[in-house]
């Protein structure tokens, strides 16, 4: 393990190749996770900056998240061409040797299981979000021996805002079903019981923010049919985006399953309502390997019928404030105090300087 340092080496950084690998465009969510990261190394001015992918065309709303970025995206995902790699996918076989210098940048801080079966042993070295996720990693053999630093959550650093999405003083909720793999996501339920929506939406306000895989054509599990029925949902706020902070930063209540947006929430100390994609199957664990840990941050629904009357429940009465800042301080170091990016920029620039 990588001593904690607060500081830089003092060696000077020479002008370096650094490559930000989100493999595919429609990626939003690994281009947000990079961006505190590529905003501080532009402006340093230093370094050669590349948004590394396979395609470089962006289309529709992509585009407004890449504007004023375009500029440095590059289709040579050749990754030992460059003197380091900050990603926050997982690198493949085929996209990686044993050359390759690369920095493990996670996107988000998931409770699923895939996530941390991963082998990370043979990055240089992988940016944590918190103690909960290290805790995850080390449970898996292989990566006993990789190199690792705390550096909290950089999203948290300073929350972008953005105009509110409703004008007038009604309650808004969010909902923030996770993408299918694995049959975790509540999006079928959700879409299937629109009586149910349609009663929220009578009393709530109702953003609608899924997993950007939703919405890609290139990942498994897309399906065309759901898109078009979300699209089709009257007076909902359906929105495509990587990062989810903004959004969240206008609602007053939360709805998620498997979805790790349910961490990000819980910077806001707000209430949160879990929709279980698999009644009977998956049950609120105090079991960190669990994917339903988070799940203690809120009630849980089981039946569909019942979740207006959670949501009209929770908004009234918040029981959970106490078990969502445990699980926040366990899963984010320091979650507020704006210092995640300089953390994680003193780690990235030790390993510029490291010839290893």
């Amino acid at each position: 393990m990588l001593g904690f340092a607060t500081t830089p080496i003092k060696n000077p950084i020479a002008s370096q190749r650094i490559a930000y690998y989100l493999r595919d465009v429609a990626n939003l969510h690994y281009f947000a996770a990079l961006k505190p990261y590529l905003d501080y190394f532009r402006q340093q001015g230093i370094h050669q900056n590349f948004l590394v992918v396979r395609q470089p065309s962006v289309d529709g709303e992509g585009s407004q998240e890449y504007a004023g970025y375009t500029h440095l995206f590059t289709t040579n995902c050749d990754l030992d061409t460059y003197d380091l790699v900050l990603t926050p996918t997982f690198l493949r076989a085929p996209e990686r040797t044993r050359h390759t210098r690369a920095i493990q940048i996670f996107h988000g801080m998931s409770d699923k299981p895939f996530t941390y079966e991963r082998d990370f042993s043979d990055y240089r070295l992988c940016l944590c979000v918190g103690q909960r996720q290290v805790d995850r990693l080390l449970q898996t053999p292989i990566n006993r021996t990789m190199q690792w630093a705390l550096v909290g959550y950089p999203k948290f650093d300073h929350p972008p805002t953005l105009p509110r999405l409703f004008d007038n003083d009604r309650k808004t909720i969010i909902y923030c079903p996770t993408w299918r793999k694995q049959g975790i996501s509540s999006i079928e339920r959700f879409l299937n019981n629109l009586d149910v929506v349609d009663q929220i939406r009578q009393d709530y306000n109702l953003i609608v923010k899924p997993h950007p895989n939703i919405f890609n054509p290139n990942r498994p599990f897309y399906d065309p049919a759901i898109v078009a029925q979300l699209q089709q949902i009257p007076g909902i706020k359906l929105i495509r985006s990587g990062n989810v902070m903004p959004w969240f930063a206008q609602a007053d209540l939360f709805i998620g399953d498997i979805s790790a947006a349910g961490y990000e929430w819980l910077y806001f100390a707000r209430p949160a309502v879990f929709l279980n994609p698999q009644p009977g199957v998956l049950r609120r664990s105090a079991d960190v390997a669990s994917m339903t840990y988070l799940w203690q941050c809120g009630d849980v629904c089981d039946q569909m019928l019942e979740l207006k009357s959670l949501i009209d429940q929770n908004l009234q009465c918040d029981r959970y404030p106490d078990q969502r800042e445990q699980v926040l301080h366990y899963s984010v170091l320091n979650p507020r105090d704006n210092r995640a990016t300089q953390r994680g920029i003193v780690q990235i620039e030790n390993v510029l300087c490291s010839q290893v």
